[in-house]
């Protein structure tokens, strides 16, 4: 594992970061709720994110994109009431479970959050600068054992986690450090609310006032 500083990364660390990513292997990185391990979402690198985590291989990881512009494109069918709720909520400390583009589910170590939906995130500045650096989309997920405490900053990543990273990006603290609501769209295309299944980094209160209605 190698420590780098996000303040002092130069143009050739940012490259050797990016081609980790594309050979497979994960990467510790500062989100804006928690730190969390990135990789690309194919089967051999998220098979290296759930050993480390010793996550059980049904539970989801979300796909993290660089810019809500190229996340609408990915998904080019959504309906008006998904979209909608999908700009005024990205960016955002939340994550957005989405109807899962067709056949998603069929493909081995595919990042699906739930049986028909895919969870998506977009981060607000300044830590979308940094996804925008790498190759997006990535799987994203928190950089702790499975159930155990959310990093606030590197030094809380469990050393088996930072060993199991190519590179550890350091932001320092993450003075949120609260992990991302949890927010299923999927009712609004049934003309149904949405629904919250976590809460977190994001109040309900604000949810509702940014989509109206949510159960």
């Amino acid at each position: 594992m190698k420590l780098l500083s996000l303040n002092t990364m130069t143009r050739s660390d940012w490259a050797d970061v990016a081609a980790a990513l594309e050979r497979g292997r994960l990467i510790g990185v500062p989100a804006d709720t928690v730190y969390g391990i990135a990789c690309k979402p194919e089967p051999a690198a998220l098979a290296r994110l759930f050993a480390i985590k010793g996550r059980e291989p049904d539970k989801p990881v979300a796909l993290v994109f660089d810019d809500v512009i190229r996340l609408v494109h990915a998904y080019t069918c959504l309906p008006a009431a998904v979209l909608n709720a999908v700009e005024e909520l990205l960016p955002g400390p939340v994550t957005l479970i989405l109807p899962a583009p067709a056949g998603v589910e069929r493909k081995p170590g595919a990042a699906v959050a739930f049986e028909g939906g895919i969870g998506v995130r977009v981060l607000p500045e300044p830590q979308a600068a940094l996804f925008k650096r790498l190759p997006p989309p990535l799987a994203l997920t928190s950089a702790n054992a499975s159930g155990g405490p959310d990093p606030c900053k590197v030094d809380e990543i469990p050393a088996a986690i930072q060993e199991g990273c190519e590179f550890v990006l350091d932001a320092g603290r993450i003075e949120a450090c609260s992990p991302s609501t949890v927010i299923d769209l999927r009712p609004l295309t049934m003309g149904e609310p949405a629904r919250i299944l976590r809460e977190g980094a994001m109040p309900r209160k604000e949810v509702a006032t940014l989509i109206g209605k949510i159960i």
